[in-house]
């Protein structure tokens, strides 16, 4: 739930007309859950267990604030600022921007919109109703799925509805005097969904500089399926192309993901979803050049949702992995919330949390 704080004011008299009416929305969810891991990295040989408060296992920490503007003639002014936090330190996340996860202005008419700011990728957003957990830290490979670079600086994005197809596109600028490709990223998708079907197809291309972790230009094309199977059943499917120029070792250089998850709507307040992922890494990047094809890694994950209000619910989630880290995080590039002893080739993980909406 979200409070909106409604803001009419009016002109001088002399004009004789009214300001149109603004409205702002204040907006957040909170939530926190105690894991368990085992087989964690340690200064000795072994792995070893590990018990923490964690922020963010459905949803991650995050508040912020939504505004239109009715410009009329079915026009309108939006913007969004969000900001993302830690709820067991009171940090913020994001590397400490203020608002990290969101921050945009932009222009909407009818179903159309364009956007301007610091914003999600058109692969992360088309593929957000195909994910199975929708893009839960606890647990999904959200990073492997969509990238490191799933949000973009100075990204201008269209969005687009045409009946039942939604559209995204987006370019990204480098900001590199003498080179407008240096830099930039550029991305489109499109979602259809019918009745109980959905299908929908996306790609992202992110260049040099722009690119986080130790990748000079990170390419990803997904295609997805979602299909209504019954009442309380629902299933997805996905595949996802992936070729990246790695630079350090332990990067992926070329991959093919895969998913598959099974929803089950047991009560009005009771959800079951399971979830498989499959990693076929073709090209990992090694120390002095060198390429290997590893053990490919999978990942099985179950979450159960108990939902106590329209704004709070309970949450108990687990996953086993094979060959890597927990959400392969040994893979990503970047820092890993989960680090897998080298002398261990899986890793096990559960979570009891709450998530509050306001």
């Amino acid at each position: 739930m979200s409070s909106t704080i409604a803001i009419a004011t009016m002109a001088l008299a002399a004009t004789g007309h009214a300001a149109t009416p603004t409205s702002v929305t204040l907006y957040g969810v909170a939530d926190v859950n105690v894991e368990y891991t085992n087989h964690n990295l340690t200064s000795g040989p072994g792995g070893a267990s590990r018990f923490a408060l964690n922020s963010g296992g459905l949803s991650s920490s995050r508040w912020g604030l939504r505004g239109v503007e009715d410009l009329g003639g079915g026009k309108r002014a939006v913007f969004a600022l969000e900001s993302g936090f830690s709820i067991d330190t009171g940090t913020s996340t994001q590397g400490g921007r203020l608002f990290g996860r969101q921050a945009w202005v932009g222009l909407g008419a009818g179903s159309h919109q364009v956007t301007f700011g610091r914003q999600y990728t058109s692969l992360f957003l088309t593929l957000a109703n195909y994910s199975p957990t929708a893009y839960a830290t606890s647990y999904e490979p959200v990073p492997i799925i969509a990238g490191l670079n799933l949000r973009e600086d100075n990204l201008v994005k269209y969005h687009g509805d045409f009946g039942p197809v939604s559209t995204e596109l987006h370019w990204s600028f480098g900001e590199q005097a003498g080179s407008l490709q240096g830099g930039s990223g550029f991305g489109a998708g499109a979602d259809y969904h019918a009745g109980p079907f959905g299908v929908a197809v996306a790609y992202d291309d992110i260049n040099s500089t722009k690119v986080a972790g130790d990748y000079t230009r990170a390419r990803k094309a997904a295609v997805a399926v979602r299909y209504q199977i019954a009442s309380r059943w629902f299933t997805q499917a996905a595949y996802r192309y992936g070729a990246n120029g790695a630079q350090a070792a332990g990067t992926v250089a070329r991959d093919d993901l895969w998913w598959l998850a099974l929803h089950w709507q047991a009560t009005p307040a009771l959800e079951l979803i399971g979830a498989a992922y499959y990693d076929n890494i073709r090209t990992l990047r090694g120390a002095g050049g060198m390429t290997s094809n590893p053990a490919n890694p999978w990942q099985v994950s179950l979450i159960a949702d108990y939902v106590l209000s329209k704004r709070t619910d309970l949450y108990v989630t687990s996953a086993y992995t094979k060959n890597a880290a927990l959400n392969f995080e040994n893979y990503n590039g970047a820092a890993a919330a989960y680090q897998i002893a080298p002398s261990e080739h899986n890793q096990f993980g559960v979570a009891l949390g709450m998530r509050h909406r306001f």
